[in-house]
């Protein structure tokens, strides 16, 4: 009795764990919305939002493979703020858009190296992360805190 009672309690946590985990890719967030409350929670300053022709013109991005997204990016030039969240619109999408964003890592890192060594250093904590046909570039000072928004969303 003892065995069958220890097999259902880690069955439950195991079950209970896979529920808490950062997998997205079965949940849907409004991003337009999760970028509102980024704003009121961590606030920032001299940032502009892009549309859709910014997707194109700073990541690559065409407008047909996303169905839905919110960015903003630093208008000071001196900065590393950028937050871009997308929803592709299938998976295949969901590939080229990392991959673009991806690029602009790279390109921000290389850019800010030697010419911004502490906004460097906040890139370099920050990453491009793909959860299904969602996929997000959250960089920033407060990154920590904006990932935990935008996971939060999900929830």
């Amino acid at each position: 009795m003892k065995k069958v009672l220890s097999l259902l309690a880690v069955l439950v946590l195991a079950i209970t764990m896979a529920g808490c985990s950062q997998d997205n890719s079965n949940k849907s967030a409004d991003l337009p919305k999760v970028l509102e409350s980024m704003k009121s929670e961590v606030g920032f300053s001299d940032v502009i939002e892009l549309d859709e022709g910014g997707l194109k013109s700073n990541y690559g991005i065409e407008a047909d493979d996303v169905k839905q997204f919110a960015a903003l990016v630093d208008a000071s030039g001196i900065k590393c703020e950028e937050v871009v969240m997308i929803e592709a619109k299938d998976a295949d999408a969901a590939k080229t858009v990392k991959e673009q964003l991806d690029k602009r890592m790279e390109s921000k890192l290389a850019q800010n190296k030697d010419y911004l060594p502490e906004q460097y250093a906040i890139i370099k904590k920050c990453s491009v992360e793909q959860s299904g046909n969602y996929v997000s570039m959250i960089v920033g000072e407060q990154h920590e805190k904006l990932t935990e928004i935008y996971n939060k969303a999900f929830a």
